[in-house]
């Protein structure tokens, strides 16, 4: 005698079948009978329906990489499932259930695609189906106890085929649980330039990195989603790359991409790029990124943002003590002698990016231009400057700038 799992034990190459009994369900007795005598049968030719089944997976391309041992046991509970169903026991112990979602992991991490696991077992459940039809019809079975039968077995299958795909779906999270870690283990390698450019390329092979090749460099922020509802979002926007790294960095995303982001973004989102640059300057290219990302941020930006996009605003950041020497000069004079500080310097900074149209600025500003000239004179006179001066304006424009930055205005 040998113990299969789920409840069946072979004896004498015979199947003995042990299933609990269906509740509920209130069965005319001649349709049972009709019905246990077509179980019977099946029964007595298991070792032949098994047969059938491992030819209809070993027909499927992706399935001859599982033994065909693996596949007996399945196919072997495929038909006593099939058994009890007909006989009105179509609930085998607990212990089915988890064989079933075992057997869904395993094929899970044996990589055989979701749809080729639902198609056999699909398949192996309509093989049974169509044999328990044939018999049903040379013992001349009444209709209803056949439409009974089959619906019985269309049931079953599509309950075991949950409890399977449930487990596959459980393996599937799972490896891509790791594979995300892995990524996000190594970008932050990456970014923070702990490895060589020998250890990034082992250690990115089965990621597409290579020495020979550049690379794009963003960090991304959104106002409105979790670190990981980006990274989906920033996954999708880059589409197909040759490489694409993308995993959370200290509450941010992180990518290395092949080429730079072309689909679309919600508005929430600011995305700092550097690139392209090579794996030994990767580093740098983050620090770029998060420059950018940070600057954009301060200054109210939105989508992708480069070096191009805030050239100037760039050397603003990066030239603190000039900034702050512009905006002692330009700025604190007026915060600190006028009880419209904040509305003379907001005209200025409107009357700068406007191209200095008085017209367009006051209707910008929803002022009479006669009070934006007032605004104008009287910033003139608190700093001296000469607003028709291009290198005062750019001073001017600079020290606004600055106090964007490292003063915004309460």
């Amino acid at each position: 005698m040998r113990r299969l799992s789920g409840g069946i034990v072979r004896v004498s190459g015979a199947l003995n079948v042990v299933c609990t009994n269906e509740k509920g369900r209130t069965v005319p007795e001649p349709l049972a009978a009709q019905l246990a005598l077509v179980a019977t049968q099946l029964l007595q030719r298991a070792d032949e329906l098994v047969a059938a089944q491992l030819r209809v997976t070993g027909a499927i391309g992706s399935y001859r990489v599982v033994p065909p041992s693996e596949v007996q046991p399945s196919a072997y509970r495929n038909v006593v499932r099939v058994v009890c169903a007909l006989r009105g026991e179509d609930h085998l112990p607990a212990g089915v259930a988890a064989d079933e979602r075992e057997t869904g992991r395993r094929r899970a991490l044996q990589g055989i695609p979701g749809a080729d696991v639902l198609t056999a077992y699909r398949s192996c459940i309509a093989l049974l189906r169509d044999e328990f039809l044939r018999v049903a019809q040379a013992r001349a079975t009444p209709a209803d106890a056949v439409l009974l039968g089959t619906q019985r077995i269309w049931r079953l299958g599509d309950h075991y085929s949950n409890e399977f795909l449930d487990g596959y779906r459980e393996a599937e999270l799972d490896l891509t649980r790791r594979a995300e870690q892995q990524q996000t283990i190594l970008l932050a390698r990456l970014v923070e330039g702990t490895m060589t450019t020998d250890q990034t390329v082992a250690a990115g092979v089965g990621f597409g990195l290579a020495a020979d090749k550049r690379y794009w460099v963003l960090r991304a922020r959104s106002d409105g989603a979790d670190p990981l509802a980006l990274r989906r979002r920033l996954e999708r926007a880059a589409g197909a790359q040759d490489t694409a790294l993308v995993g959370t960095y200290g509450g941010d995303v992180v990518a290395v991409l092949s080429r730079p982001i072309t689909g679309e973004l919600t508005d929430d989102v600011t995305v700092g790029l550097a690139g392209p640059t090579g794996l030994p300057q990767l580093r740098a290219g983050f620090a770029e990124a998060t420059q950018l990302l940070e600057v954009a941020t301060r200054f109210g930006h939105r989508g992708i943002v480069d070096r191009d996009c805030l050239a100037l605003r760039l050397a603003v950041a990066k030239e603190p003590e000039l900034g702050k020497h512009l905006h002692a000069r330009y700025v604190e004079p007026v915060e600190a002698n006028s009880a419209i500080g904040e509305a003379l310097l907001t005209s200025v900074e409107t009357y700068l990016t406007r191209r200095r149209s008085i017209p367009e600025a006051a209707t910008a500003l929803s002022v009479h231009v006669n009070t934006l000239r007032y605004r104008l004179e009287r910033f003139a006179t608190l700093t001296g400057a000469d607003l028709q001066d291009t290198d005062t304006m750019f001073e001017i424009w600079w020290a606004l700038q600055y106090r964007t930055l490292y003063e915004p205005p309460i």
